[in-house]
């Protein structure tokens, strides 16, 4: 038996959305799958279904929007695309609103350490991680495809394309296209007048091809992706003495990479995993004082440039006991033209060293982790900046567990450390940066207790308790100065975090009537810790709700099909001082869609029948005013009307 078929997962508490179709999913995973027609287009607004999950919304379709996943941090929460990482040496921030789920199969998240064999070291590295894998070639005799066309409130038009079409017996094409376009004007309380969100528009194309192919035990992909958008950044709703602040502040990305992975089984026991990625990350903003006279001038360029390589090998000593070993390699870049900029560069060593014993009932892998990055930078330009070049490096052990005493019940537990390097903007920009820095240390515990049936056999349900326990030291904090353009970068940071995800899941079919419902409810206490003299000392810290959940209902019946989805968000602060001024007031906002799906005989070709889906998307149907973050309103009630055709 080839090794591929004794491939045996041990994961940790885990989320798997399925966007456009049912994949085979372990025991061991929380499961949400909405019907094909109804998931979400945005990235963003898949995430929002998981439970411990917050996302940092801005406002608007071009609105910057990051995960925290159980108060980690977005630093911590590592964004995998088939296996490779997503990832920004310049802030480690990943904006989730450039993803959409179009040519995503499923969407993963990991709360604590995801184990399968041929992982590459950062997954191995990651507190938390989001893994979004390409969706199965949509091939009907050859070829096949879907286009989509969304449009509706707040002036947005976005087309989307997805062809597939096979070259030889074992290599597939697949190309996609996206245009998006939004004023991203929309109404908003604000004391006692409503305002209308300016500058908020987006404009953004996204363009990817990718080449699917086989060999002998073996598997390979390639992907080459190029994304540009500009857009508007409408800033803080801030009431002062002449009225409200008008923003002119703007920003073009030009984003490309190359990626492609490699994946053979040599014998039954050995099997190497090869992969590689080249990006190259273009970020112009600009301030426009002559359009605000408030705004500091600005008009910055930045371009970042990485190269990375990864090796993961598994070896199957005697069955079920195996080990792998990997190794990534990665270099980045960073120029700006601003000034005093010291030009940073940093070369990355990910070592992780993994094994494992898998039973049908009992499941154990440990895995120790080592990173080591290198930095230096220019100094002929930088203004006195004469700090040395630096190495960082950090252990991280992890161990998970895996028990099925009876078959309706799972326990998975496990605990880990990972660690967060400073980013660029953290060292070395010459108003902010502090060389000084240590890496921020992240320390987990959890444990999954899952229980289900499937009784009668056409129905079924499932409920997941997962306590677990977080401590984050050193981190890295921003502390402005005499300007809020000027900030001193500090390690100070201790935080406790003490959680509970629940969900809860049934499904019932009966003939032509299908339903499925979800609870899902999260309570975390993430307390500050950092100095017992002060007194901020036991606070929550910014933007963690103590109280937070939702509830979705799907149902469908014959061609039609209905979906409902309550997300509700307890009261929270924005800053460690839990006063009133800092107070974001609780919010439930519901969205809801209903779709019919047609097929067009008259059009049939080859023996295939075009298949034509239409979608009205309702958000925040009863019109709730709320904020994500603070000074930053959300779209009230708006609808989007979708038409896919699929050949």
């Amino acid at each position: 038996m080839g090794l591929k078929a004794q491939e045996v997962d041990t994961l940790s508490a885990a989320s798997v959305f399925g966007v456009k179709v049912r994949p085979v999913v372990p025991a061991a995973e929380q499961v949400y799958l909405p019907l094909q027609s109804a998931a979400p287009q945005q990235m963003a607004a898949v995430l929002q279904h998981f439970t411990g999950v917050q996302v940092k919304d801005y406002g608007g379709t071009g609105g910057l929007k990051t995960i925290n996943v159980r108060s980690l941090g977005s630093e911590h929460v590592g964004i995998f695309l088939d296996g490779i990482q997503v990832d920004n040496a310049q802030n480690m921030q990943v904006d989730l609103g450039r993803f959409s789920t179009d040519g995503i199969g499923t969407v993963a998240l990991y709360n604590g350490q995801k184990s399968r064999r041929l992982q590459t070291a950062k997954e191995y590295a990651s507190g938390a991680s989001v893994h979004l894998t390409s969706e199965p070639p949509l091939l009907f005799n050859g070829s096949g495809g879907r286009f989509r066309l969304r449009g509706g409130s707040f002036g947005t038009v976005n087309p989307s394309l997805v062809w597939d079409k096979y070259l030889r017996s074992n290599i597939t094409l697949r190309t996609q296209a996206e245009f998006l376009t939004s004023n991203g004007r929309y109404k908003y309380p604000c004391f006692d007048t409503t305002l209308v969100r300016e500058n908020g528009d987006i404009r953004s194309l996204r363009l990817e091809a990718q080449l699917f192919g086989t060999l002998s035990d073996g598997r390979w992909n390639l992907h080459v992706y190029a994304y540009g958008s500009e857009r508007g950044f409408p800033g803080p709703v801030i009431r002062r003495a002449m009225g409200f602040p008008f923003s002119a502040e703007r920003q073009a990305d030009q984003d490309m990479f190359v990626q492609g992975g490699w994946d053979q089984d040599w014998s039954e026991r050995y099997s190497t995993s090869v992969k590689f990625k080249y990006s190259n990350n273009y970020t112009h903003y600009d301030t426009h004082p002559e359009k605000n006279p408030m705004a500091m001038p600005y008009d910055l360029h930045y371009r970042q440039n990485a190269g990375y390589a990864s090796l993961a090998q598994s070896y199957i000593l005697a069955d079920p006991w195996s080990v792998d070993f990997s190794s990534d390699l990665q270099y980045n870049t960073l120029d700006s033209d601003v000034g005093q900029f010291v030009t940073p560069r940093r070369a990355t060593y990910i070592g992780a060293l993994a094994t494992r014993v898998a039973w049908e009932a009992f499941r154990a892998a440990a895995h120790l982790v080592y990173m080591g990055a290198w930095d230096w930078f220019d100094t002929p330009d930088a203004g006195g900046w004469t700090r040395e070049n630096t190495y960082r490096d950090a252990w991280m052990p992890s161990l998970s567990l895996f028990w099925r005493p009876v078959n309706y019940l799972e326990f998975d537990a496990y605990a880990k450390r990972s660690y967060r390097l400073p980013s660029f903007n953290d060292l070395y920009y010459s108003q902010m940066g502090n060389s000084s820095l240590v890496p921020e240390l992240a320390e987990q515990y959890g444990l999954d207790i899952r229980f289900s049936g499937r009784k009668p056999a056409n129905s079924h349900w499932d409920v997941r308790v997962s306590p677990y326990f977080n401590r984050v030291s050193n981190k890295i904090v921003a502390i402005p100065t005499s300007s809020q353009f000027r900030w001193t970068m500090l390690n100070i940071g201790l935080v406790d975090v003490t959680g509970l995800d629940t969900k809860a899941e049934f499904g019932v079919n009966r003939g032509d009537w299908f339903m499925e419902g979800t609870l899902r409810y999260s309570f975390q206490q993430a307390l500050d810790h950092s100095d017992s003299d002060s007194q901020t000392y036991g606070n929550q810290i910014p933007y963690i709700p103590l109280h937070s959940g939702g509830f979705g209902l799907e149902a469908r019946y014959g061609y039609w099909s209905l979906c409902w989805d309550t997300s509700i968000s307890g009261g929270k602060w924005s800053r460690t001082a839990n006063i009133a001024d800092y107070y974001i007031e609780p919010w439930s906002i519901s969205d809801a869609s209903v779709s019919r799906l047609h097929y067009l005989t008259g059009l049939e070709r080859r023996g295939i029948v075009p298949e034509l889906t239409v979608t009205l998307n309702l958000g925040n149907v009863f019109n709730r005013p709320y904020q994500i973050v603070q000074g930053y309103p959300m779209p009230g009630f708006n609808a989007l009307l979708s038409m896919e055709l699929k050949w």
